[in-house]
């Protein structure tokens, strides 16, 4: 397996955080409300099958642009290498646009939310990508309390609008609650939990746990360790994924 690039990546990462800018306020980008312009670089390594040596390794690049203390909209856009006995393939996957509104009510310490996300089918070979145009409206509540604990939840829609017609269609939801720590001197852990249910193949499902650690380098950098593996379901999407993020805030 061809893991030299992650690597790269993983070494070019821990030595960027000189590039932050130091901020008075310091945000975490970690909050669902959290509308923060900034840059994050997020290379992964997916197991898909372990059994049968199928991987996919990502530098996924996202950037946010901040409109106002409610709105925002970004841009996802991954560098990806599928891995195969039969065939191994470089190149773009599918890019992410999208648009999120949010509100944030300190007094009560409450926030609230939805998004609008569409994946454009923008892969460089089948390998690396949905073949599929797809819409994903999203929305999302949380708590946050005295202790540095909040607790969130949301759903997620994936529905696919055109494509590839030799290529699956798309109609699945995701359910997602979030339990994380953000501690005074500047980490936090945060723990996702997702289930996946597939509309369009029905009783097909999948749970999903994740967790990630992280930590501000500077108020204007922020570095973090982040996993997930399959933990259920007749849906087997991996085996596991673990990577690294690098955000610079504030630009």
């Amino acid at each position: 397996m061809k893991q030299k690039g992650l690597v790269f990546c993983v070494v070019c990462l821990l030595a960027l955080p000189g590039w932050g800018q130091i901020q008075r306020l310091c945000d975490y980008g970690v909050l669902p409300t959290d509308n923060v312009t900034m840059l994050e670089i997020n290379p992964s390594l997916t197991t898909l099958d372990d059994s049968k040596g199928i991987s996919s390794s990502q530098l996924m690049i996202k950037t946010y642009h901040s409109i106002n203390a409610n709105y925002n909209w970004g841009i996802e856009a991954p560098l990806v290498r599928f891995e195969s006995p039969e065939k191994s393939v470089s190149g773009l996957g599918d890019i992410l646009a999208n648009a999120t509104w949010s509100r944030f009510l300190e007094e009560h310490g409450v926030g609230y939310g939805a998004k609008m996300e569409f994946f454009f089918p923008t892969a460089t070979d089948k390998r690396l990508g949905s073949g599929q145009l797809q819409a994903s409206p999203s929305v999302f509540v949380w708590k946050a309390f005295s202790s540095g604990i909040y607790m969130a939840g949301g759903y997620k829609h994936y529905v696919s609008i055109l494509g590839d017609h030799a290529r699956e269609d798309i109609n699945m939801g995701r359910f997602r609650v979030n339990i994380s720590y953000l501690d005074p001197s500047n980490w936090w852990i945060q723990t996702n939990w997702y289930y996946h249910q597939d509309f369009h193949q029905s009783g097909k499902m999948e749970f999903v746990p994740e967790a990630e650690i992280g930590t501000l380098v500077s108020p204007g950098t922020a570095l973090y360790l982040i996993g997930s593996t399959h933990a259920g379901g007749n849906i087997h999407s991996k085996d596991w994924t673990l990577g690294v993020g690098f955000k610079i805030l504030y630009l």
